[in-house]
């Protein structure tokens, strides 16, 4: 079962016992309504007519409803919240774990961006190896739409959230690209390239990079999408 569904499962939970809760309030106040009119044979004596009665009923029951209404928007917003907080985590831990990759290769005393696209590629996803606690990346060809590698799921056992499929799949996709950063002598100043386009193209120097963290999920059959940006450089 789905992270995401799970969260929809609890808040639709939440809100079904609400509306039944609300409907069983509605009826008790109209059924305690009628016997206290027909016990005291309201309509028969002087005093307290059925158009007060109606009136008094009707904002009885718009208290009621108007509470059982704020109730449910904010459990409906508990949920969204939860949801967006670990989209806006997975967006953001995508750029740091491309980080963690750079600095790993200056310690090993590599070229600082070896290994980290694969093959010249613009386009990643990331993966986290609990067995040997390391991460690596994986060269993607598709957008974040048609990217199924890109799929997260959660390992509940660990409560991490990785691209392995022995977990239980989420709504949650993620995608990392870069664009090249190269400095040109001629302007002295800093390019930044289109996605897929590369400082060698143009006998420049790589100098860094624009990474977008791009993460899209589902929620109430709604489709969501954030992305994060920074840039990494080839400096210490």
């Amino acid at each position: 079962m789905e992270l995401n569904k799970k969260i929809n499962n609890k808040s639709n939970t939440l809100l079904r016992s609400i509306e039944s809760r609300k409907k069983e309030l509605l009826n008790s106040l109209l059924s305690h309504t009628l016997l206290t009119l027909k016990n005291k044979k309201v309509l028969d004596k002087k005093g307290l007519g059925l158009l007060e009665v109606i009136i008094a009923l009707a904002v009885v029951v718009t208290g009621v409803v108007s509470g059982l209404t704020l109730t449910t928007y904010n459990l409906s917003s508990s949920a969204s919240s939860e949801t967006r907080l670990i989209a806006a985590n997975l967006a953001r831990e995508g750029i740091e774990v491309i980080r963690y990759l750079r600095d790993s290769n200056w310690l090993a005393d590599n070229d600082w961006d070896q290994g980290i696209f694969p093959s010249g590629n613009y386009r990643a996803s990331v993966n986290f190896d609990s067995f040997s606690n390391s991460w690596t990346t994986v060269a993607q060809s598709n957008d974040i739409a048609d990217c199924d590698l890109c799929k997260i799921y959660l390992d509940e056992t660990e409560g991490l959230y990785t691209h392995d499929i022995s977990g239980t799949l989420t709504s949650y996709k993620r995608l990392i690209t870069k664009k090249d950063i190269c400095w040109q002598d001629a302007i002295n100043q800093e390019v930044i390239l289109d996605e897929g386009a590369m400082c060698s193209d143009y006998s420049a120097e790589l100098v860094g990079w624009e990474l977008k963290s791009e993460l899209t999920w589902l929620e109430f059959r709604r489709s969501h999408q954030i992305s994060v940006v920074d840039k990494l450089y080839d400096w210490r």
